[in-house]
């Protein structure tokens, strides 16, 4: 009985194996972003494939995208200044609306060609993506900024991407071996072959993009893969194969052998996305939260969000006294780079701009020499905002230069500076923690600074007291009651110091559980000590 379902984990091994790419290389560094050019589509005749690949597994739109896609492309009829018209259509929440009053602004000339449709398709639901950004694409339009285009390529494929691998077929009854078997080979077999077909279609536009896009690309490639990994593991199989203990664990070692290699790939190329974003200076984007919660779940125990949980000072409210504030503040960071590129940069403005990120644009043209102390010390919690987000030691390390720079250094500073100090010794980026294990490099202990800092009185000292412990708790000694008694005793300092109350209560938490690991090692140990004879007995 057993020997019949032997064909079905061999063939569950190769089709996965078959249709698996290898596994994409460890991140490397983005190339500098291009300069704007004339590049221009390919002429109708000359277009042989399309820009973006339509792959016969890929489910169409859901119905409600056509009504973005029919929004008219319209001047506006209130006579507003286009970018105060920007603002208000994107202090609109309603997604479809907010479409609709963004659709009448692509016309604006004030607005590179193009920009406005990228920012509908990236701001719709993923799902609706291309049907955005794929009707701009005609190869008849006038020439578009290299990046632009590359962006509105990127989006569409990450539309079809979103839907691929979202579910798979499933078995009707009779639910029993021989239609189990049936199913897979009629069924479950060309899903897989389409699904996979499909990834790596869309996939592959991603080397020729400029950076920004072929790290939109790279993200939705990487959860789509990752996606397929966890759908192919919830396939069910029938009560009398999954009762059988040998059927079963052939089953589903056969399985996660074969998807090894697509968990890795989307681990990669989701890592690649974030490098590429991070370059791009995103900080806060909803795309970067799925990677990185997909990839925490994936990988568990290997926690890409480990330095989250850092106590930061209170940011002052953004201001919103001017339309560059505005636009600042509500952008994501790559329109915001176009639409700001030649704005003076100023304490306000960084302020704005630390919502959403700071743009390549904007950064690479700041002369820290000529800023003030404002908004140095705002540029330096930009570095350190980035740096815990993308696990990147090399901002940490530019942030204690910057903050040295200060001519009066605040509490804040000082805290940024020694937070800084610790973690320029942590992670190189996000693959580090991915690729080597769970455990952060041990540098990351190092909190001499913070401990100082902790010392003193001043509204930064309870914040570096909890840091202090809790980069202490990413880099514990092995099966050492002592030290996490210590870190307890740390945590509950803390505590005590901490104003605000839900740092307290993260505070007590993490105290009351270091005390908890505390005495489940030394439990532990008097179980192994009563366990183990002792050498002073005698012998018989």
């Amino acid at each position: 009985m057993r020997l019949s379902f032997w064909p079905v984990v061999g063939a569950v091994s190769l089709l996965f194996s078959a249709c698996a790419p290898q596994v994409a290389t460890p991140p490397q560094a983005p190339s500098a972003a291009p300069a704007p050019s004339n590049w221009k589509p390919v002429e109708p005749s000359k277009q042989k494939v399309s820009l973006v690949p339509e792959p016969a597994g890929v489910p169409a739109p859901e119905a409600f995208c056509q009504s973005f896609a029919a929004h008219a492309a319209a001047v506006c009829a209130n006579g507003a200044a286009p970018r105060e018209a920007l603002v208000a259509a994107l202090d609109v929440s309603d997604a479809a609306l907010r479409d609709d009053a963004l659709s009448c602004l692509e016309q604006a000339p004030e607005f590179p060609p193009g920009l406005v449709r990228a920012l509908r398709a990236e701001l719709a639901p993923i799902g609706c993506a291309d049907a955005l950004a794929l009707p701009f694409l005609d190869p008849r339009r006038p020439g578009l900024d290299r990046r632009i285009e590359d962006t509105l390529i990127a989006l569409a494929a990450a539309g079809r991407l979103s839907r691929v691998a979202a579910q798979a077929p499933a078995l009707g009854a009779p639910f029993d071996k021989q239609h189990f078997n049936e199913f897979f080979q009629s069924t479950l077999k060309p899903w897989i072959i389409g699904q996979a077909a499909a990834i790596h279609d869309l996939s592959a536009l991603g080397p020729s993009l400029t950076p920004y896009a072929k790290g939109v690309l790279a993200i939705e490639a990487g959860l789509a893969d990752m996606r397929f990994v966890s759908i192919a593991r919830a396939v069910a199989l029938p009560k009398e194969m999954s009762d059988d203990d040998a059927v079963r664990e052939a089953y589903y070692a056969a399985l996660d052998e074969a998807l090894e290699p697509r968990k890795a790939r989307g681990r990669d190329a989701a890592l690649v996305g974030l490098l590429e974003l991070a370059k791009e200076g995103v900080l806060v984007d909803p795309r970067v939260e799925r990677a990185r919660k997909l990839l925490s779940e994936v990988y568990s125990g290997r926690r890409i969000d480990a330095l989250d949980q850092l106590l930061l000072p209170e940011l002052p409210p953004s201001p919103d006294a001017s339309l560059e504030q505005k636009l600042a503040a509500r952008l994501p960071t790559f329109y915001a780079g176009f639409l700001l590129a030649t704005v003076s940069t100023d304490a306000p403005l960084l302020r704005a701009l630390l919502e959403r990120g700071l743009p390549r644009s904007i950064a690479q043209r700041l002369n820290p020499s000529q800023l003030d102390d404002a908004a140095k010390a705002l540029l330096v919690r930009a570095l350190i905002e980035r740096g815990r987000r993308y696990l990147r030691a090399e901002d940490f390390a530019s942030a204690v230069e910057l903050s040295s720079a200060l001519s009066k250094p605040t509490p804040e500073v000082e805290l940024y500076r020694a937070l800084g100090s610790a973690l320029k010794n942590g992670p190189r980026d996000a693959s580090d923690v991915l690729l080597h294990g769970p455990l952060l490099p041990s540098g990351t202990g190092q909190v001499t600074e913070l401990d100082q800092l902790a010392s003193q009185k001043n509204e930064s000292a309870p914040l570096a007291a909890f840091d202090a412990a809790y980069l202490l708790s990413l880099v514990p000694p092995q099966n050492d009651p002592k030290f996490w008694e210590d870190l307890s005793k740390r945590f509950d300092k803390a505590a005590h110091a901490l104003r605000a109350p839900e740092q307290k209560k993260l505070a007590k938490d993490s105290s009351r559980a270091a005390k908890q690991t505390a005495k489940a090692l030394r439990d532990n140990d008097n179980a192994k000590s009563q366990r183990t004879p002792s050498t002073n007995a005698k012998a018989p």
